[in-house]
């Protein structure tokens, strides 16, 4: 796939490889199970009723939605397992969905002006992903001695986990086990939901550093972190802010040619194309 913009920015705009080439679920969650859990990382970013069709074509019984305050996430249950995904940063909505109260000409002209890369009229339209990222500073997990989290993924993830995730996990996955996931900010809410339930595995993908202590906290069996080439995000919040740290084990991928991009190694695209 030619590498652009609009793959690191709109991944909602690229249908996932394991949607669009009729990949055997079950197969590749035997044999390549990374992969599939970039792929659901890809697939938060769609709309509810895309996600939906694309569980169903991959043999879940039922999906169940979370959206708080642009927070998101959806749980995909099988007859044996189950699966977490949380959606990453997302520069620009989808304008009918947070834009349905604007008369028809605003839609269009944010139609009209998202549409070009890197314009200013588009920073007016970042939501609430790029805030949480923002919100660097730390705060105190679950009184937790000794551990800290960043503050806004903190509060992306505790939008949802109580009264949302909890619920559903309890009611709806008895005796299976379950798997979390997740890109970009996606990630870093994959990892705190690890610190606060014994999944089975966080796998996580182009995920920036959370916090500090993160190991006295973490309930799942395992985390591994996955590292697309030179993703800029894994840097991110820089090292001097002394407290914050990558948890998990690291694994570095690339494309064939072992080349890097600093631009572009933070797509989910690529990530999911990397490791496929």
């Amino acid at each position: 796939m030619t590498k652009s913009f609009e793959a690191v920015l709109s991944p909602h705009k690229f249908t996932p490889a394991i949607i669009d080439n009729n990949i055997n679920f079950e197969q590749q969650w035997q044999t390549n199970r990374a992969w599939i859990f970039s792929s659901l990382s890809h697939i938060a970013y769609f709309q509810n009723k895309d996600i939906t069709c694309f569980m169903e074509k991959l043999g879940a019984n039922n999906t169940f939605f979370y959206n708080v305050g642009g927070a998101q996430a959806f749980l995909s249950i099988w007859d044996d397992k189950a699966i977490l995904s949380f959606r990453g940063t997302q520069p620009v909505e989808h304008p009918d969905k947070k834009y349905d109260h604007l008369t028809f000409f605003h839609k269009l002209l944010i139609k009209i002006f998202i549409k070009l890369p890197l314009n200013p009229f588009s920073l007016l339209l970042l939501n609430n992903d790029i805030l949480a990222d923002l919100k660097f500073l730390h705060s105190p997990f679950d009184n937790v001695k000794e551990v800290s989290v960043h503050t806004g993924f903190l509060e992306e993830s505790n939008k949802l986990w109580e009264e949302q995730i909890l619920p559903d996990i309890k009611e709806h996955t008895t005796g299976k086990p379950i798997w979390v996931t997740g890109h970009s900010l996606g990630g870093a809410m994959a990892t705190i939901a690890g610190m606060r339930y014994p999944f089975e595995a966080v796998t996580t993908f182009g995920e920036p550093r959370v916090g500090r202590k993160i190991q006295l906290a973490f309930k799942a069996r395992s985390h591994t972190r996955y590292v697309n080439g030179d993703d800029p995000v894994t840097k991110l919040p820089p090292k001097f802010f002394s407290y914050y740290k990558h948890h998990g084990e690291l694994k570095h991928i690339s494309d064939a040619g072992g080349k890097t991009d600093f631009i572009y190694d933070h797509s989910i695209i690529y990530y999911s194309e990397n490791l496929f």
